[in-house]
């Protein structure tokens, strides 16, 4: 017979009910209460950046109008014959450009770039346009760069004019004007902006831009940002920016989500509730059951020994289940919560700081997920050995040299003790090597809070192989005698728990060991709690005898005869390329622009191309795709000095086999090439 529920059961369910509800309510009050100065905040932030982003694309513009300018300054006019082509490429690389004019110092158009389309306003006397005329001359007079408002052009199409002054000897000798429509630009650093509304006016209250509707958006003046965007201090006008949310019923929205929200939380906590009565209620039968039990332990003797191993099982399961869910969520936990912290609009937190927390905690987990990946392949067997030439000695001075900073930060010394007079050549698997060492060297540094850590290198040729004994001595913690033959176990780690005060997830260890075995080498462990630990690493490798040939030296003996071309504008690059690739043997044909590349590319089948990306003409992405149309195994290498990740997938898309960067040395020239067209690559186009 069940027992009847005490009283005291439907107090505390109830209780369990009113705590949460309680607390759910509170935070979406607080919630209703700051929604509106959080909007607030959000929008005076978006529209500072945005307003930011925007002066600058007319910066950018502007300023290319006055490099123009500044050139035919510096020559005293003897520019005027080259500005046609500079306005062509100025045309080029600014969308906003529409066209490049001179206007005389008496106020008429004397030449216009590009002529077809603005013939009309070729000879334009600007003098007879009261709108136009006055700020030119009174602006221009001062040297001081004009812009007009929104105009109506004579040829057609509304733009703004950027005039600035040209002067020989303080002498004015009128301006270089730009015609500008920033549209499309504006469109483009739109695009993330799609929940805001825009409309920029000009100083004549002209709306020119807008984004979303402007007109149709939420209209609260306490979610407008509203600003003048000065362009320069040698710039007299300013425009006027607005920005707001283009739903106009945003905080209704808001508002919709937290009442739901709300109602959730309500409805979790009237679960929790039920579920604590019917807990109780479970628990007396719980303890009725216990009881009819107690008369069946004869029986179940023989399974309370299985039942202890179950137990014993499912501690080892927890133990390491715990370890993996801290050391995956300490990092996700920071990760998170920086991005929340970033997301909410706060621009009062330290960004740098929370962005190197970001980028380490990023690494702290990708290195974990990095290490099971690593120990399950290597258990799988799906692990190669390779054979190639590196120096144990220089290695191991690399890494210790690489963990200075690390043992400069903790207060520790690190030696590195070589008992080798000549280091000797190996031929072994470099990478597993470095990994071992590697791995053996964190685990002291992390284990050692003072003192130092000696690392001894010995070698000796015995029977043409080098026999190596790699000793890592720390002053750290310690291993308990107990847990020294349990260490290189995956998963194991010395201190576990809600306590433990070294990250990780067990596997460097393991890892180590596991590298050893396939190198048919061995890890010895001598260790005293609270003194530190030795571990002594004993590999070998096969001796080179011979020396070896230089890379350059067998770069130049194993290429093909190889027919290339350098592509770019400037000399004096070309120079540099053409250079480089002779002091490796190799012979260049070469064009100052993409058009001539095209041709020369027509005439001959190469087998290697270096272009420039920004040409005079076409520039290096159309050449390729032209050149690539027809030569299709030719290999195209995009060299250029714009490391923009634009510029980088463009080069990509449009048939480069790689990007590469300028400046570039010869061996990472070497590298390259051999990569593409040594004995063992593969072309791939």
């Amino acid at each position: 017979m069940i027992k009847k529920i005490a009283t005291k059961h439907y107090w505390i369910s109830l209780l369990c009910f009113l705590v949460p509800a309680g607390l759910c309510i509170s935070i979406y009050m607080n919630f209703k209460a700051d929604l509106p100065q959080h909007l607030s905040d959000q929008i005076q932030l978006t529209g500072s950046l945005a307003a930011q982003d925007f002066k600058r694309t007319v910066r950018n513009n502007v300023q290319a109008i006055h490099n123009l300018a500044e050139r035919i300054q510096e020559t005293d006019g003897e520019y005027y014959d080259f500005w046609k082509q500079d306005a062509k490429r100025l045309l080029r690389q600014n969308e906003s450009l529409t066209f490049v004019e001179l206007i005389s110092e008496e106020g008429i158009v004397k030449d216009i770039y590009p002529r077809v389309k603005n013939q009309s306003a070729i000879g334009l006397d600007i003098t007879k346009l009261d709108y136009r005329y006055s700020d030119w001359k009174t602006k221009s007079k001062k040297g001081i760069t004009n812009i007009t408002q929104w105009l109506q052009l004579s040829q057609g199409g509304n733009s703004f004019l950027i005039d600035v002054p040209v002067y020989f000897d303080d002498t004015f000798d009128g301006t270089v004007t730009g015609g500008m429509n920033f549209n499309a630009e504006f469109d483009r650093l739109s695009y993330y902006l799609e929940d805001f509304a825009i409309k920029i006016e000009d100083e004549e209250g002209t709306a020119f831009y807008s984004f979303n509707n402007f007109d149709a958006a939420q209209n609260d003046p306490q979610y407008i940002f509203d600003t003048s965007m000065v362009m320069d201090s040698d710039i007299e006008e300013s425009w006027h920016f607005q920005l707001t949310f283009a739903d106009p019923t945003i905080f209704a929205d808001k508002l919709k989500v937290a009442n739901l929200a709300l109602g959730f939380g309500l409805l979790l906590s009237l679960c929790i509730g039920l579920l604590q009565f019917f807990n109780s209620n479970s628990r007396i039968a719980t303890k009725e059951a216990l009881e009819t039990n107690k008369k069946l332990q004869l029986v179940n003797t023989a399974l309370e020994q299985q039942t202890e191993n179950a137990k014993l099982a499912s501690v080892a399961k927890s133990e390491f289940l715990s370890n993996m869910s801290h050391e995956i969520r300490t990092p996700l936990h920071a990760i998170v919560g920086i991005t929340d912290l970033i997301d909410s609009g706060n621009t009062n937190f330290e960004e740098e700081h929370y962005l190197e927390l970001l980028k380490k905690s990023s690494k702290t987990l990708l290195n974990l997920i990095n290490d099971i990946l690593r120990l399950d392949r290597i258990e799988s067997g799906f692990v190669d050995v390779a054979h190639i030439e590196f120096s144990p000695a220089s290695v191991l001075e690399s890494i210790v040299s690489f963990h200075n900073q690390i043992i400069e930060h903790k207060g520790l010394d690190l030696s590195l003790k070589v008992n080798s007079s000549k280091s000797k050549t190996a031929l072994g698997d470099r990478a597993k090597f470095e990994q071992i060492i590697t791995n053996i060297l964190s685990n002291a540094i992390k284990f050692t809070n003072s003192g130092s850590i000696l690392v001894i290198y010995d070698e000796k040729e015995v029977n043409e192989q080098i026999d190596l004994k790699i000793t890592i001595k720390d002053t750290g913690i310690g291993i308990p005698k107990e847990k020294i033959s349990q260490i290189f176990e995956r998963f194991i780690q010395l201190d576990t728990g809600t306590r433990k005060k070294h990250s990780g997830g067990g596997l460097g260890l393991a890892i180590a060991q596991h590298l050893t075995q396939l190198l048919n080498g061995n890890i010895e462990v001598t260790s005293e709690e609270g003194k530190g630990s030795e571990f002594i690493i004993n590999l070998k490798f096969d001796c080179l005898q011979a020396p070896t040939e230089k890379r350059e030296e067998h770069f130049k003996r194993a290429l093909p005869e190889l027919n290339i071309l350098a592509v770019d504008d400037n000399k004096l690059n070309v120079v540099i390329l053409s250079q480089l690739l002779k002091k490796i043997g190799l012979c260049t044909d070469i064009a100052y622009n993409g058009t001539e590349a095209v041709e020369k590319a027509k005439a001959k089948n190469y087998d290697l191309i270096f272009m420039d990306i920004h040409m005079p003409d076409i520039d290096g992405f159309e050449a390729t795709r032209q050149i690539k149309s027809t030569q299709k195994n030719t290999i195209v290498m995009g060299l250029s000095a714009d490391t923009t990740l634009n510029s980088i997938n463009e080069g990509m898309s449009c048939g480069m086999s790689t990007y590469l960067t300028k400046p570039i040395d010869k061996n990472k020239l070497i590298a390259v090439i051999e990569d593409y067209f040594g004995s063992t690559s593969r072309n791939v186009v």
